[in-house]
Order: structure tokens, then C-alpha cells, then sequence
């Protein structure tokens, strides 16, 4: 290795940089490069060939769900459908010989241009609380799917609002791929607990179930409940207002019953006068979370829990525990509270919250402003 010194002003130095980089990368004996015109859909086809060999290491990215791109349409009778180059950088890498990397990267884009001819797509809906149990920890691996069937399938991410279920696969294997995956749904029972039914007399029922949700997925006792119970339990706050039915899903009916009874105990528990809201800058949520929370639930027995980072400029939401919440066994309560808990309750939060806001209101005012940078 040595040392090259390029003198002028900064736009030359990073083209003669650049240009440098380019001339020494051509005459270097290995590569690294990326396949980017090769669709996501057809990696579990190509990573069940043999890429390894001739000094070439090929890294082919798993690919079961989807964010930003979806997969193409089912084509009509007699067409074929339409793949795009994969999304978001999510690439065939190839390392090697510069050679050897050459004919890997023919070899993948000849067979990437046979499955264009070979492949069909079918969509079909399923309730996106049961896509758990199709591929994924709850259900068969991706790769077991598409060894059982011969397809791959595709669902979509977490955070994408669709149902649509997607298969891509020869033409003869499509349908029983399709079977396969109603199957796995079909083993899991299913029931919903309607919390705004629960909390029909409650103001602002809608927030205060957003609230009641974020606060039990942070002290994780939905998966308390689902570990329990043998359930899985998807509590959705995406819908306006935050008041979506939750559903539950069990093998066992009594579990599924049993895990119902449970949920409503834990919400007829947390009345509206057990939380509050208050606003924050996001500048300080960090120091909360590292100072003031545990003063806060050590002095008044409130439980601070910061905005989920989706939604940063959310309030920080406070809920009442009392002097049991210091416990690292804390069991959220079960049952319904008295009129003198629920005055606790209103002191404790009052009190939490006149600290917070005494603390946010010492600090110095937050003020932003731009720099301009040269570029280098």
C-alpha cells in the first residue's frame, strides 16, 4: 500500500480521487459487486442453485417481505407478469475473482431471464393478523415453505397496510403452494376483544386504548399473556383512533377463552385515571429515560413510558403503579380498582407530572438554526 497526495481545490481532489479509485479497481484481481437489475422475487429461486465455486462468494439477500416495493401483479391468462429490478439496495453481491465474478454474474442473470419465462404469480387475501402463522416464528420458515412447495412467498412488512398475500412459482406448483398456506392459517382459532366495548362509559375511549396498548407492549405483558396462554395476540393501534379490536389466536380453545377473560381483567384494571399524557420536546426524552423516569416511579409510583420512535413528537405517556412498580416481578394488576386507588391514582400523576414539567421548565430554551458546510 502507499500513499497518494492530491493537491487542488476540493471538486478537482474528489474527481481525482474518484478517477484514481476507478483506474486501480480495474487492474485489481478481485471484485465486489452488486446485481442490480436481478428482481427480489426470484432470490429464493436463485439461492436454491449452486453459486458457490471458482473462488466466488455470492450473497444472496433473504427475501419474504416487502416495504417499499411490492410484488408485480397477477397477469392475465396467457401473459406473463411484470418483475422489477429488487428495491431499496437489497442486492445479489458477488466477491471473488475478477474473472470467476464475471461468469457468476452471466450465470445469475441468464437464469434470472429463464424464471422471467417460467414464473406466474397468484395473490390472495388473508387477514394480516394471521400472516404470523404462515412463514415466520409462529409459523414454517420461509425456506420451508419454499422447499415444501416449490414457491416462494411473499408477504407484507410489519409497518405496510395491505393484506395481500403473494406467490411466485411455476404454473404446476402454484395452487397447492396456495393450499399450504391456507393450511397453516386454517390450524389457529381466532377470537377479538372489543376494548371500546370494554371501556364504552370512558371519555375519549379511542386514546385511551392507544395509550393502554403502548403502555403493556412496553412492560411486555401482552407477550406475558401470550407466553402464558399459549396465544398470540395482535393488538392493533394503526386504525384512527386507536381502537381496533384486539385478536387473539390459540390452538386450544380454552387458552383462546382463557386469554380473553385475562385481557379484560388487565383493561377494567386501568381506568383513564390511571395514565396520563404530557408533552415533551424529544430533546429531552433521553435525559427522562436515563434520569427523571426512575426518580419519578421511585418518589410518586409512576411509570413514565417515552413515545415509540415511529411517532417521536407524540406525548410522553405516565401511568400509575405505585410503590410495587419498583419490583422487577411487577405484575400489571388484574383487578378493578376502588375509589380510593383511583384518588391515588390522580395524586400520583399530578404530582409526577408537576415534577416533570418543574425539570423541562429549569432547562435552558431549545433554539435551532442552519450552517451552511462547502462540500469537500
Amino acid at each position: 500500500m502507499i500513499d497518494i497526495l492530491v493537491e487542488g481545490n476540493a471538486q478537482s481532489v474528489g474527481a481525482a480521487q474518484d478517477e484514481i479509485l476507478r483506474i486501480a479497481g480495474e487492474r485489481t484481481a478481485t471484485v465486489n459487486t452488486k446485481l442490480r437489475t436481478i428482481p427480489a422475487e426470484f432470490y429464493p429461486f436463485i439461492s436454491g442453485n449452486v453459486l458457490e465455486g471458482n473462488g466466488v462468494q455470492a450473497h444472496v439477500p433473504p427475501y419474504s417481505t416487502w416495504r417499499s416495493q411490492p410484488p408485480p401483479q397477477k397477469a392475465p391468462a396467457g401473459q406473463q407478469p411484470v418483475f422489477l429490478p429488487a428495491a431499496d439496495d437489497n442486492h445479489i453481491t458477488l466477491a471473488g475473482d475478477r474473472a470467476a465474478v464475471q461468469a457468476m454474474k452471466l450465470k445469475i442473470e441468464q437464469l434470472a431471464e429463464d424464471l422471467r419465462r417460467q414464473l406466474i404469480v397468484e395473490q390472495f387475501h388473508v387477514n394480516k393478523a394471521r400472516h404470523q402463522f404462515i412463514i415466520g416464528n409462529r409459523g414454517m420458515s420461509p425456506e420451508e415453505f419454499f422447499s415444501e412447495t416449490g414457491c416462494a412467498i411473499i408477504l407484507p412488512g410489519g409497518e405496510v397496510d395491505d393484506e395481500m398475500i403473494a406467490l411466485v412459482g411455476p404454473p404446476s406448483q402454484i395452487l397447492a403452494a396456495k393450499k399450504k398456506a391456507l393450511s397453516q392459517v386454517a390450524q389457529m382459532q381466532q377470537s377479538t376483544v372489543d376494548l371500546s366495548r370494554i371501556l364504552r362509559n370512558a371519555p375519549d375511549a379511542g386514546s385511551h386504548i392507544r395509550n393502554l396498548t403502548q403502555y403493556l407492549r412496553q412492560r411486555k405483558a401482552i407477550e406475558e399473556l401470550e407466553n402464558q396462554h399459549q396465544a398470540q395476540i395482535f393488538a392493533d393501534v394503526s386504525q384512527s383512533g386507536g381502537a381496533a379490536p384486539w385478536e387473539v389466536f390459540s390452538r386450544d380453545y380454552e387458552n383462546l377463552s382463557n386469554a380473553q377473560s385475562e385481557i379484560a381483567s388487565i383493561v377494567n384494571a386501568h381506568p383513564p385515571s390511571r395514565m396520563s399524557t404530557i408533552p415533551v420536546d424529544p430533546f429531552f426524552h433521553q435525559y427522562l429515560q436515563k434520569e427523571a423516569a426512575p426518580r419519578v416511579k421511585k418518589d410518586f409510583g409512576v411509570h413514565v413510558v417515552l413515545p415509540h420512535p415511529s411517532e417521536v413528537d407524540g406525548p410522553v405517556l405516565l401511568v400509575f403503579e405505585g410503590e410495587t412498580g419498583i419490583d422487577s416481578g411487577y405484575q400489571v394488576p388484574r383487578d378493578q380498582p376502588s375509589p380510593d386507588q383511583i384518588g391515588a391514582f390522580k395524586q400520583g400523576l399530578q404530582d409526577a407530572r408537576r415534577h416533570i414539567l418543574e425539570i423541562i421548565n429549569a432547562q435552558a430554551e431549545i433554539i435551532s438554526t442552519s450552517i451552511e458546510v462547502p462540500r469537500m
